[in-house]
């Protein structure tokens, strides 16, 4: 008895020793190849590239402003004028280690995104380490099982394994996409789960990682769901007992019975996110069409593929390129000796040789591809699936291990330590294999792509973060502010401040579309404020500008920092929009569908303003003015006959065959045009009447389909503007997703709301629930009769209630199955 507890007490002190060395090794490992790169805190380079500059930091930022202001889970007012918040957030932060970000100040984002990019791999290697130990245990053939101390240690082996998942080139390839780490930390446990349930167990262990998984990153969660499902398939029907195969094709269905009663159980359990974000997705995500490629094959020729195989192994980051499933020249010699040792069995080998053709033909092809990214082809970052493929070459290799015979070590560990030497050199040719690896691919992507410097991101702050700060210490209301200039596409989530501008996959369709239409800068997912105007600004409730460049004269300036954040352009300032409307106001509203999708924005401007303020005024005229096309550019020649604003539009299909090129007033450079931020309506000055002003953009070669020229008429748009700010909302009380106060309305008013319009909306007049309507297919709109009424609105998202129903079902069916007795071995 002694001897089986001093036996015990050994094996688990191996166990933690490898969990210890999984984690801490892999972190390690992550440190050196960051250093090695030059990456923040050794150098000055942040891991901000691509998406991960553009939205991941600011959606880490955001999670600091979702209590005690204007923003909640369920609702944030920084991204496209306010909407859903809890799809974004279950696609891209809902991890608990997201919010250790809160730990760092908003100076200090580019430190916190390096300890959680390291905090992840070690965790990657600490859940790989986990499952290893686990099939090392119960999966060993009897040659390999751990009957004395001196054999306990060769499960030492496993921690190179594990080391090897934690830095293969998917984790440092998508090192820039942090929350898809999520699945590659979470896909061993469910798997252990999994293995657990083969075991006779009920399945608490599956049930608990797959819901864990589907509430920290839903999209991963159903790529690792599929897998699953066939892991099952391959690890079960390989174990059946030939002796007794009618009696192990029942267990086998009792035990798939069970795996699909836990999946649903954790789907249900993870129903409070998975049902908004279903919500959110169909107003945005889900409602566009897939860009398939006209061919059914996603590279040519398949030999491509073994390519993957080598160590530093990178093409792209965008379509172009290929599945990054590298692991480690360790991996793939002990995976060939997988199909090579006679201690596993033909079926095993068959199953993994099968499931490894599901993962070629599927990174090949269009259609399986397009499946295992839930029938959305993705935009960049391609074979998202690609972790799921290395880690089934890492499970060979893993069985190649256990397989191997270990017990005939112990006799020569007398004379020579051989384990511990194979053991160094394990360690030291993973170290160095995986290392080197990594090292590659983060200078490939950083020459294809440009990792930020922490100088811009911290000019950035300087410029910007004390205008923000300037304008809501002495203004605590309900307003937006729109910035003419950016560090990424959600800068108004990284600094809190109610904004325009916003860019993820949950994009608002609706909002995209309008503000499109409208002559302001909308491409793919993403939208702005950039071009914006005193009467758009005023119509969406902009009431400060953030600028670099001139403005109008109708805005008023505040503050000038004096600092220049990019070179060609004035020191950053803020401005007041004096005719800015409250979020919420009555008026005439002759028209709730006003024609706001022609090919002309000004247009489009007109009928929107006259729709609402029941007018029939001209607000934008355009000029005629006499296009010239030279072998130096294109020029466009008018005679201005006001001091009014004047405004340029281009219509163009794309603008990448046109640009970037920079636009020239009189011989002045006045702004851009032709990229994804300048693409909009852009403004050219004043002039004096009488004057005759050149538009002209060199080195233009392609003609616009059209140009217009138009001055804004800002007395008549002033005078308009006012009129429906007396109608607007007094708002008493605003917090996260509710605000309340009082409106007047006169005959035939409707109320009009700057809002985007989400079911997840409860509008209540004087107490009591009315229905709501959309204006300009956009826009909340609410009907009531005339007079003095109070007013409320509150949000949830759409779907949670229902989700917390699953939940408290789920959580109670759950509680009774695992409750009662296991009846079956």
């Amino acid at each position: 008895m002694n001897q089986q507890n001093k036996l015990l007490r050994s094996e688990r002190n191996i166990h933690r020793l490898i969990y210890m060395a999984s984690f801490l090794i892999s972190a390690l490992g992550m440190l050196l190849i960051l250093k090695a790169r030059g990456f923040y805190p050794f150098k000055d380079t942040t891991l901000f590239v691509m998406d991960m500059q553009d939205q991941y930091v600011e959606f880490y930022a955001s999670l600091r402003y979702l209590f005690g202001g204007d923003n909640s889970l369920f609702y944030s007012r920084s991204r496209s004028m306010g909407g859903n918040y809890i799809g974004l957030f279950a696609y891209y932060i809902a991890s608990p280690l997201a919010f250790l970000t809160l730990l760092f100040p908003v100076e200090q984002m580019p430190l916190a995104i390096t300890v959680l990019s390291v905090l992840k791999i070690g965790l990657c290697g600490l859940s790989f380490s986990v499952y290893a130990v686990y099939l090392w245990e119960y999966r060993s053939i009897p040659s390999a099982k751990t009957a004395d101390i001196a054999c306990q240690w060769v499960q030492l082996s496993v921690i190179p394994l594990s080391v090897s998942y934690a830095l293969m080139s998917y984790n440092i390839t998508y090192l820039c996409c942090l929350m898809w780490l999520d699945g590659v930390i979470f896909l061993p446990m469910i798997l252990l789960g999994v293995e657990k349930l083969l075991d006779g167990k009920k399945g608490l262990h599956y049930t608990l990682s797959l819901a864990g998984l589907f509430l920290c990153n839903y999209y991963t969660g159903y790529m690792v769901g599929i897998f699953t499902a066939l892991y099952l398939l391959f690890r079960g029907l390989t174990q059946l007992d030939k002796t007794a195969v009618k009696h192990s094709f029942q267990t086998f269905f009792k035990i798939v019975a069970r795996f699909a009663f836990c999946t649903l159980l954790a789907l249900g359990l993870a129903a409070p996110i998975l049902l908004p974000v279903i919500r959110d997705l169909s107003a945005g995500r889900l409602s566009t069409t897939n860009m398939l490629p006209d061919s059914p094959y996603n590279f040519q020729p398949f030999p491509a593929l073994l390519g993957q195989l080598s160590n530093g192994a990178y093409i792209s980051l965008d379509n172009s390129g290929l599945p990054a499933i590298y692991c480690g020249y360790l991996i793939l010699g002990a995976g060939l000796w997988f199909f090579l040792s006679r201690r596993i069995s033909i079926k095993e080998k068959l199953g993994a040789l099968i499931l490894l053709g599901i993962f070629a033909l599927s990174f090949y092809y269009v259609y399986p591809d397009l499946i295992w990214h839930g029938f959305k082809r993705p935009v960049c970052f391609p074979y998202r699936y690609a972790f799921l493929c290395s880690f089934l070459l890492l499970y060979m290799a893993l069985r190649a291990f256990i397989c191997l015979p270990w017990r005939k070590l112990p006799t020569l560990w007398q004379r020579r330590p051989i384990f511990e030497i194979l053991l160094v050199i394990l360690m030291l040719e993973t170290a160095i294999d995986m290392g080197i690896n990594g090292r590659d691919i983060l200078f490939q992507i950083g020459n294809q792509f440009a990792y930020n410097p922490l100088s811009d991101y911290e000019s950035f702050l300087a410029s910007t973060e004390s205008l923000i700060t300037d304008i809501q210490q002495d203004d605590d209301g309900l307003y937006r502010i729109n910035s003419g200039y950016e560090y990424s596409k959600n800068d108004a989530m990284l600094l809190g401040y109610n904004g325009m501008t916003h860019y993820s996959s949950t994009f608002n369709a609706s909002v995209n579309s309008l503000t499109s239409n409208l002559g302001l800068a909308q491409i793919h997912f993403w939208n702005s404020g950039y071009g914006s105007n005193p009467l758009l600004d005023s119509l969406f409730s902009v009431k400060y500008i953030l600028a670099q460049h001139p403005v109008p004269k109708s805005y008023i300036l505040r503050k000038d920092t004096g600092v220049i954040w990019e070179e060609n352009a004035g020191s950053t300032a803020s401005y007041v929009n004096p005719t800015a409307l409250p979020m919420v106001y009555s008026a005439p509203a002759v028209s709730l569908n006003p024609e706001t999708d022609t090919p002309d924005p000004y247009r489009n401007q007109n009928a929107l303003l006259n729709a609402i303020a029941g007018t029939q005024t001209e607000y934008f005229t355009e000029y005629t003015c006499l296009t010239q096309a030279r072998d130096t550019g294109f020029s466009y020649t008018f005679t201005a006959d006001s001091t009014n604003p004047v405004y340029l539009y281009l219509d163009t299909a794309e603008y990448l065959p046109y640009g970037p090129k920079t636009v020239w007033v009189n011989g002045c450079a006045v702004g851009g045009y032709f990229t994804s931020e300048t693409l909009c309506s852009l403004y050219l000055g004043t002039f004096s009447p009488g004057q005759q002003v050149v538009v002209e953009i060199p080195e233009q070669t392609m003609a616009p389909n059209a140009v217009m020229i138009a001055q804004l008429h800002i007395d008549e748009t002033t005078r308009t503007l006012n009129t429906l700010q007396e109608k607007g909302m007094n708002i008493t009380a605003h917090s996260g997703g509710h605000f309340s106060g009082t409106i007047t309305l006169t005959d035939g008013d409707t109320i009009l709301t700057s809002i985007p319009y989400d079911d997840g909306w409860t509008v209540k007049i004087d107490g009591r629930k009315v229905p709501t309507e959309k204006f300009a297919d956009t826009f909340l709109a609410v009907r009531a009769e005339s007079g003095e009424h109070t007013l409320s609105f509150s949000y949830l998202s759409p779907g949670f209630a229902a989700g917390m129903l699953l939940f408290l079902a789920a959580l109670l069916l759950g509680s009774a199955y695992f409750l009662l007795p296991n009846k079956t071995s």
